[in-house]
C-alpha cells in the first residue's frame, strides 16, 4: 500500500461512525435504553461509535426501547415453544 493510498484509506476510516450512525432507524433515533432501570438518554450516535456508548446500571445500555425488548422476548418465546411441539 502506497503512502497516498494510507492516507485516502485513513480518511474514509474517520467518516465511518457518521456512516453507522445512519445505517438502522434505531440508530438515527440518537436513543438509548438501560435494561435494568428503564432510564433513557438522548445520544449523538456517531459519537457513541467513535467513543463507546453510556453505561446505566453497569451495564451498555441499549438502542432496543422498551416496548421493541418486549416484542423480541415475546418472539423468542413463541418461537421456542414452536421448537417443543
Amino acid at each position: 500500500m502506497t503512502l497516498e493510498q494510507a492516507k485516502k484509506l485513513a480518511e474514509s476510516m474517520k467518516k465511518l461512525p457518521d456512516t453507522l450512525a445512519t445505517c438502522h432507524p434505531k440508530l438515527t433515533r440518537g436513543q438509548v435504553w438501560c435494561f435494568k432501570c428503564g432510564r433513557s438518554q438522548k445520544v449523538n450516535t456517531a459519537e457513541c461509535f467513535r467513543s463507546g456508548w453510556p453505561k446505566c446500571c453497569g451495564e451498555t445500555m441499549s438502542i432496543d426501547s422498551p416496548e421493541e425488548r418486549g416484542e423480541m422476548i415475546l418472539k423468542r418465546f413463541i418461537e421456542e415453544k414452536e421448537k417443543v411441539r
